[in-house]
């Protein structure tokens, strides 16, 4: 990777330092695709980001962990080639696991859980100046406190394994078109699936559901990159 083409968003402080690292290398190999088979070295990332190699090492475990990265032994970390089929695939999980936990959940979705609901749209709404990561945060929380209604732990962890496999995706997307890491909030998809759950149509909540996962591509469209 060129270092003359680094643009680093900055770091945050809320995040833990492996946090931080992990994200700066997600970054970086989001902002530096290549066709070829990428490998990262922890010593040099270590010197590039100016910590010691603990955070790196730690960093770099979890990228492996979410198939992001795939550890060479006496080699490095390679980057994992994705291909337009494993979005899909990803989509499709994602759209089988939160519309079964949202027909299990329905019958039980009390005043209170809708409030919470309400809060969380609420809380993602009031920020000002957010990056791809904290766009995709929000999502997340939203999609994974929806599905925690069905009270099915299985389901949310393979969920919560999508979702760490689109976030790659989702700010690969957004540097694609815009060359910077800036996002927007735009809450409109999840106060549609809000208001459906409040008028109690589950139907509509649940074809809504689909189409925020799919990210407004037609079922059968060109773009499975999800939000």
């Amino acid at each position: 990777m060129s270092e003359s083409t680094k643009v680093f968003t900055q770091i945050k402080g809320k995040k833990s330092l492996t946090d931080q690292i992990h994200d700066q290398i997600l970054e970086l190999i989001i902002k530096n695709p290549s066709p070829e088979n990428q490998v990262l070295n922890e010593k040099r990332l270590a010197e590039l980001f100016g910590v010691s190699k603990a955070p790196v090492r730690e960093a770099l475990i979890k990228l492996c962990s979410e198939d992001i990265l795939m550890s060479v032994p006496r080699f490095g970390y390679m980057v994992i080639q994705r291909q337009e089929k494993d979005y899909r695939d990803i989509a499709k999980m994602r759209v089988m696991l939160e519309q079964e936990a949202l027909r299990t959940s329905f019958p039980g979705l009390t005043k209170d859980k809708l409030e919470e609901i309400r809060r969380q749209l609420q809380r993602a709404a009031t920020k000002k100046d957010v990056d791809v990561w904290q766009v995709w945060e929000d999502n997340e929380e939203f999609h994974m406190l929806l599905a925690s209604f069905a009270e099915n732990k299985i389901l949310l962890r393979f969920l919560k394994d999508c979702m760490n496999l689109q976030k790659r995706d989702y700010a690969q997307e957004i540097w694609r078109k815009k060359s910077n890491m800036d996002d927007s909030v735009s809450g409109t998809p999840h106060n549609d699936i809000y208001a459906r759950l409040c008028e109690g149509d589950q139907e509509g909540a649940l074809l809504l559901l689909e189409k925020d996962i799919i990210g407004g591509a037609e079922m059968e469209g060109q773009s499975l990159i999800a939000r």
